[in-house]
This record gives structure tokens, sequence and C-alpha cells, in this order.
């Protein structure tokens, strides 16, 4: 009975998301005009506001940081669309022949590899998705494949707990991006916390179930899609290929090990890109899978500035500070991790870009738990949390999983927006437990 309702309700929100959810980038301009419009009601200075927003949108540190992120999906898309990498998906895209089997597979693949790396998890499902539709069409299978497009999309949810999670990984780089941090945050008080293995552990169980559960009971058979000429790679293996990239990786690994290497978002990117290169073992392949990976990043490229232009217009308007002020006005020790959940999850769906938000919100929080004697490990947890919550509600980062599955955002959003509830209540509820 449970199962039926989601599933109902699953199609309520998806149909209503279809007539009324826009495309991303009009979420963009439409987002950046209401903060405007805000700023400008909170500031009482048009002139005040500009300047904010155009701080943003040129901030050097912001768009040092954008090129990290689109790093991050560059070469997790190279790894992902590497031949041993490609192989593996084959092989699992055969498992599933129905919706409900195959939405729990694409979701647990999707959170696995988005802890791993959230570029790789970005990418990896779409291509489980893309792989099992196309079954489906030629055995003349009934599939859904905007459920199994929503599930895909989970890796976005519990990415901020694993490997790359920005704002972690930035609050252990320094103390100079991380303010109101005396000295930085160790991952072993973030992403490796008893906090961190009890939400993420559970997100990775709970998301495929909703997935499972809220598969509609009929589906259509999906369209045969044309040969993807992006897939063919330049054949030809390359010994200095492989050796450069095995040994790359070796090194980053071992300087991890040594605590010779910062564990932060700059070795991250370098270790994957290595990783990659290694896993293709020819250079054209590896520039080729590049190249599809920028291309299909360059949706993404556009919209930050916008994003970060509205961080600058709640910035200069002094929108942050009101909102995180008057959320510790209300906090207990008790309550300020589930109002920093809340905070984040809100300034996310404004400006998701979670390491450009910490920046800004890291103040205030750090030296509010500070003064409520809360841990700083567990806050920046509680605010990655938060933070990768409302991307199920924020089509921004599904950009290149629309583009591999030909989905469009309207189509999965009424899913994810399930998906988000049932993260929410839980996230929530661990939070007052034991947050």
């Amino acid at each position: 009975m449970f199962r039926a309702m989601l599933a109902r309700l699953g199609e309520v929100f998806s149909r209503w998301a279809e007539r009324w959810v826009p495309d991303p980038f009009v979420l963009a301009i439409v987002l950046t005009l209401i903060t405007l419009a805000a700023g400008v009601g909170l500031a009482g200075s048009v002139e005040e506001v500009l300047r904010g927003w155009y701080g943003g949108f040129s901030s050097t540190p912001l768009l040092a940081f954008a090129l990290q992120m689109c790093l991050i999906l560059v070469t997790g898309q190279a790894l992902a669309s590497s031949p041993p990498v490609q192989k593996l998906v084959r092989v699992v895209a055969r498992w599933p022949k129905r919706t409900p089997a195959a939405a729990g597979l694409v979701a647990v693949v999707a959170c696995l590899t988005g802890l791993v790396q959230w570029g790789l998890g970005a990418v990896v499902a779409a291509f489980v998705v893309r792989e099992i539709a196309e079954s489906a069409a030629e055995d003349g299978r009934p599939m859904d494949v905007p459920v199994l497009g929503a599930a895909a999309y989970t890796g976005l949810a519990v990415w901020h707990g694993g490997l790359s999670g920005s704002a972690p990984l930035k609050a252990a780089e320094s103390a100079q991006f991380t303010q109101g941090a005396g000295e930085a945050i160790p991952v072993g008080e973030t992403l490796f916390s008893s906090l961190n293995l009890v939400v993420s552990g559970g997100l990775v169980l709970l998301l495929p179930i909703l997935c499972i559960a809220m598969a509609p009971k009929e589906a259509t058979v999906p369209e045969g899609r044309a040969a993807d000429d992006d897939a063919v790679r330049p054949a030809g293996r390359s010994i200095l290929a492989f050796v450069v990239g095995a040994a790359a990786v070796s090194v980053v690994a071992v300087s991890w090990l040594g605590g010779e290497l910062a564990f932060d978002l700059s070795s991250v990117n370098l270790f994957f890109l290595a990783l990659a290169l290694a896993a293709h073992g020819s250079i054209p392949s590896f520039l080729s899978s590049v190249s599809d990976g920028a291309r299909g990043a360059g949706a993404i490229i556009i919209q930050f500035p916008l994003y970060f232009g509205i961080l600058g217009v709640m910035q200069a308007s002094g929108m942050i500070e009101r909102l995180s002020n008057a959320m510790v006005s209300l906090a207990s020790s008790t309550t300020f991790p589930l109002l920093t959940f809340l905070s984040a999850g809100l300034v996310n769906f404004f400006v998701p870009s979670g390491g450009g938000q910490w920046a800004l919100q890291s103040d205030v929080l750090l030296g509010s738990a500070e003064a409520l004697g809360y841990d700083a490990g567990r806050t920046v947890m509680a605010f990655s949390f938060g933070d990768e919550w409302t991307n199920l509600l924020q089509p921004f980062w599904a950009l290149p999983l629309l583009a591999i599955t030909g989905l469009k955002a309207k189509q999965i959003a009424g899913y994810t927006a399930i998906l988000a509830i049932g993260m929410g209540l839980y996230v929530g509820a661990v939070l007052l437990a034991f947050g």
C-alpha cells in the first residue's frame, strides 16, 4: 500500500513538474531577478546591490573554485567513459528487467560512485540509464526512463559526504578559505566522522529503496537511440598514458597516506585526472573523452557566474547574515545542527555551489557553533548535508545527466521532489538525535 501511494505521489509530482519546472538556465535568470529585487528591498540601495552582484560574478577566488568544480566533472566523465568502466556499465545494465529493479540499481550505482567522486557519480549512473533504456527498447520491454533519471541524480544527494565534498575539503585546505575558522579542520573530523558515516551510509540504503517504491506500475517501451558518435573513442593503446597515469595515482595515494600531501580539492582532482588517463590507456582516447566532458560542462560553466552573482547580492544586502543570525537566535546546542542543515539547504537552492556557499556562511556558522559549544567538524557536515539535500530540487547539477540520457529537467523533477522529502526527514531526524 505504501509503495502504491508513493508511486502515485511521484506521478502527480512528475506531471506537475513537467508543466511548471523551467529550463535550468531560465531558472538561474529567474532566481537572479528575485534575489536582486529582495536585495534592493533589504539594502535600500540599487547601486550597492548591483556592485555586490558584479563582485560575485567576477570574484577571482570563486571563479578559481568554479574551475576546480569543472575539473571534477570533466575528470569524472573521463573516468566514466574509459573502456574498463564502460564495460562494467554494459554488464550492470543487463541485470534489471523491470523499472523498480532498474531504479534501485541505478540509485545504488549513483550513490556509491557519487561518494567516490561527484563528477563520476553524475555521469556513470547516467550511462547505466542510457544502456538500460536501449536494452529495453531492443527487447520491447516497458521501462520508465524518467524515474531512472531521478535515481541517477541521487549521487548528487550524497556527494558532500564523499571524497570530493567541497566544504569539508576546503575547510581542511586552509583557514583562509573557511572564514571564522582559527585553523584548518581535518577530514577526520568531517568526512570520516561517525556522524557522516551514519548519515551517508543511511542515505545509500534509503534513496534506492525510495526509488524502487516510487517506480510507476505502468511504463512504455523506450524509443531506441541513434548511434552515439561521442561514444566512439580513438583506437589504440599507449604504454606512456598508462605508465604516467598509474605513476601519478601511486604518488598521490602514497603522499596522502604519508601525510605529505593535503587531502584537498586540488589533490583529489590530480588523483582522478591521473586515474582516468591510466584507465583509458590512450592519450587520444583520454583527450576525446575530456572534450566530451567539457562540452557537457558548457551549460554549467555559463551558469556558475550567475549563481556567484546571486551569492554577491546575498552578501552585499546582508541576506545571508540575517538568515544565519535568525537561525542562531533560535538555536540551542541540540537544534543547531538541524537549523544549519535547513539554512544550507535554503541557500543552496539559490546558489548551488557548496564551496562558494561555505566560504560565506562559514563565518557565522562556526562562530555560532563555538558560542553554543558545538563541534566545528560536525557543523561543516550539517552544512554539507543541507547543501546536497536541495540538489534534488535544483536541476543545475543534473545537466550532464540530462545530456547523456536525453531527458529534460521537468521529467525527473517530480520524482526527485519525493526523494528530497524522504531525505530531509531522515537527515533531520539523525541530526536531532545524534548531531
